[in-house]
């Protein structure tokens, strides 16, 4: 009866000593919580992570992966079901890579000494050369984010300098000019009845319009992708080597929005083809994809971007390499 005592006694204190463990409750979320599309509202993860599943028990619970470092990031708490591709720092577009892509923060680009980024910011998709100054000197230095900014003429000598230059110009501006009606209407006088021209009329041979390289397609993103579509888009990358995980990723990242997936696609070959490049090489595909009608459009966006007339002709179709 004793030992029956003090084995209950032995038993009774060490359970006060050594408690049974219990599970900890989850905090509560720290970020607003995000409605899925099935309706049910889920803790979103956090920066730096996707959403591999979503809650399942109680809101709380959502399945979330780290992004890959250097690879892929989430800067936000999210609800998506991939992390964002990091950003390249692609030297064609005269870019330097100032902090590389980690998990939280997508990598941060700036331009190479001698150049700056036409939207004016630290991160930037693409670079212009500086404005070099002449005898009027520099009042601005060029930076990443601006351009060079001269001086302007206050010395006597400088003005007069301009106008040497200006003065031949102009007149050989007029010469050319009064030359060109000149042979206008001489052309007019010996031209026939006999075998009339339709004015609205041209040979097929000069329906395209001239395409100058190295047009900067950065300004008019929107507006291309917008003619082009994304069927079109996808095409146009696959034929420049593009692989189609890199496609694929710009369909997840937006998915059911086919003009958000043909901007974010467009943006990403014309850093990947390089500012020289990538107007000529996106006409040229599209001939060769028998898609004139959009070649032509988005030759229209650019001719008037760059302050080019529509009435300029190209003499040849252009080659397709």
């Amino acid at each position: 009866m004793t030992k029956k005592i003090v084995l209950l006694l032995v038993l009774y204190s060490s359970s006060m000593v050594c408690p049974k463990p219990h599970r900890a409750k989850r905090q509560s979320c720290e970020y607003e919580i995000k409605p899925q599309d099935d309706g049910k509202s889920c803790c979103p993860c956090a920066p730096g992570q996707y959403q591999e599943s979503p809650c399942s028990k109680n809101e709380n619970d959502t399945n979330c992966q780290y992004c890959v470092p250097g690879k892929t990031y989430n800067s936000h708490a999210n609800i998506l079901k991939s992390c964002e591709p990091c950003t390249s720092c692609n030297p064609n577009v005269n870019l330097v890579e100032v902090n590389k892509c980690t998990i939280y923060q997508n990598t941060v680009c700036q331009c190479q000494e001698g150049f700056f980024c036409v939207d004016g910011r630290e991160s930037c998709s693409s670079c212009h050369p500086c404005n070099i100054c002449g005898d009027e000197g520099i009042e601005v230095p060029c930076t990443a984010t601006n351009d060079t900014k001269c001086s302007d003429v206050k010395e006597h000598g400088g003005l007069g300098r301009i106008l040497l230059v200006l003065i031949p110009v102009v007149v050989c501006i007029l010469v050319c000019i009064a030359v060109f009606f000149y042979l206008w209407k001489k052309k007019d006088c010996f031209e026939t009845s006999t075998n009339p021209v339709n004015p609205t009329q041209r040979p097929p041979e000069v329906e395209l319009q001239l395409l100058p390289k190295g047009l900067d397609l950065q300004p008019h993103i929107y507006d291309i992708a917008e003619k082009l579509g994304w069927l079109d888009m996808k095409q146009v990358a696959e034929r420049s080597g593009m692989s189609d995980t890199n496609i694929q990723s710009h369909q997840i990242n937006y998915p059911n929005n086919c003009q958000e997936q043909c901007i974010s696609l467009l943006k990403a070959w014309v850093e990947r083809e390089g500012l020289r490049n990538s107007s000529e090489k996106l006409i040229k595909i599209l001939f060769d994809m028998k898609k004139k009608a959009k070649a032509e459009n988005i030759l229209e966006i650019l001719n008037r971007g760059n302050g080019v007339s529509g009435g300029n002709i190209r003499t040849e179709t252009p080659e397709i390499q």
